[in-house]
């Protein structure tokens, strides 16, 4: 793409931003419906988030994405939050306007997609979400209404608290947390429906270090793994030799990132371009 004066840009900030299938997905979009705009990653340390955010918007971008570890951290630098953000306590798309930064949250778009794409059951189901970062966060809220039992296993205990405190103040229902150990994995599992990978463990193809046996994987588990790469991760290997049926992130990916393609730009996702990019980037299936 051409980048000239007239040229607005997008971003993806994070620590790091180096995996990211992103720039790939929108800017193919952008192409696509002739939108001169180009979309770029940036690493932002945490130290540096806030004169980060503050250069996007003096420097007049469009708007930008948000990935780990800044998607609770980045809210208190917007002039305002959309109510699905704010209700979910984590952002992770920015629209910049004449009156400020307005903070969306489409991750729960995502993985409501991505579930009903696969048409995965929820309704009576029981949850078992691994992390309690802004992800996590998006994906509690969006299972809420459907799932019957929701359990958040995470290795810090104090983070999950505060996920757990937050949440159920805002939407009056239960959540369960405990620690992201083998055994209690173990434990949860035997009466899980469905199994969510919300932590970074096995983005790009890693090694997994999740504490989790293949034998832990029952044929009745589906496993949706949000960590992506250009291989498929360690989790969804073991589930998939399981016999589980799995969905790997890019899925995920795909649909928050149409979310917001959609609130910078107005105009409605080439949903079919942007599936394609991402497949021609990782040949042989998906994850976040």
């Amino acid at each position: 793409m051409l980048i000239t004066g007239k040229t607005r840009v997008c971003a993806i900030i994070g620590e790091p931003v180096e995996h990211s299938l992103s720039p790939l997905m929108q800017n193919a979009a952008f192409q696509a419906l002739r939108i001169d705009c180009v979309y770029v990653p940036f690493r932002v340390p945490s130290s540096c988030l806030r004169d980060a955010v503050r250069g996007f918007r003096s420097q007049g971008v469009l708007g930008f994405n948000v990935t780990i570890p800044h998607k609770i951290k980045i809210i208190k630098y917007l002039a305002e939050l959309h109510p699905l953000a704010r209700n979910i306590g984590a952002v992770n798309t920015v629209l910049n306007t004449k009156t400020g930064l307005v903070g969306y949250n489409t991750d729960a778009m995502g993985v409501i997609e991505a579930l009903r794409r696969k048409r995965v059951r929820l309704n009576d189901s029981t949850v078992t979400i691994l992390g309690a970062g802004g992800a996590a966060r998006a994906i509690v809220y969006a299972l809420v209404e459907t799932a019957h039992r929701i359990v958040v296993l995470n290795r810090t205990r104090r983070k999950a608290r505060k996920l757990k405190r937050d949440l159920e103040r805002r939407l009056g229902r239960q959540i369960e947390i405990g620690d992201l150990t083998r055994k209690s994995l173990a434990e949860a599992l035997r009466a899980t429906d469905l199994l969510i990978n919300a932590t970074s463990i096995g983005m790009n193809g890693e090694d997994s270090s999740l504490p989790i046996s293949q034998a832990d994987l029952q044929q009745h588990l589906t496993v949706l793994d949000i960590a992506y790469g250009r291989s498929e991760t360690e989790l969804l290997r073991k589930a998939r030799r399981s016999g589980c049926r799995t969905i790997g992130g890019i899925e995920m990916l795909l649909h928050q990132g149409a979310a917001a393609f959609e609130i910078w730009t107005g105009m409605k996702a080439p949903l079919t371009t942007m599936r394609n990019a991402l497949a021609c980037a990782k040949p042989g299936g998906g994850s976040r």
